[in-house]
């Protein structure tokens, strides 16, 4: 029993520390202030769709640096998920812009290929980019 214990005390020493949802959201937005070069955070959501959990955030892009402003996004989201006491389906970015009459871009990305590509460094960024995520405008 003892060396059981001994086996075991580094797995809980080590262990990922795991959030609920609201903590998740109210961590969110230091992620994106403690980077000058992070988009402005517009908002932060948390739900369910038919597709299962959801991780969003609204962002303002400035469309020179449109796909740098959603690849951080996209870096946030799956830092912060990975940490969440309840595993994530989605990652969604909403991509507001300045441009007058010009309606938000939404990227929808999976959770774990995200992941995989972020975190892992198991997916190429070409590949997530093509395979993993898609567009649509709201």
């Amino acid at each position: 029993m003892k060396i059981l214990i001994i086996l075991l005390l580094p797995l809980l020493l080590f262990a990922k520390q795991k959030f609920n949802d609201a903590e998740l959201k109210s961590m969110t937005p230091r992620y994106f202030q403690r980077n000058h070069t992070a988009p402005k955070l517009l908002g932060v959501n948390i739900y369910k769709t038919r597709e299962g959990r959801v991780y969003q955030v609204d962002i303002m892009t400035d469309r020179n640096r449109t796909n740098e402003d959603m690849g951080f996004a996209y870096s946030a989201l799956t830092n912060m998920g990975q940490y969440a006491k309840k595993k994530f389906n989605q990652f969604i970015v909403v991509m507001h812009s300045e441009v007058r009459g010009e309606p938000p871009q939404v990227c929808i990305g999976k959770a774990k290929c995200s992941i995989d590509t972020f975190i892992h460094e198991r997916i190429s960024y070409e590949k997530w980019y093509k395979d993993c995520i898609y567009f649509k405008e709201m």
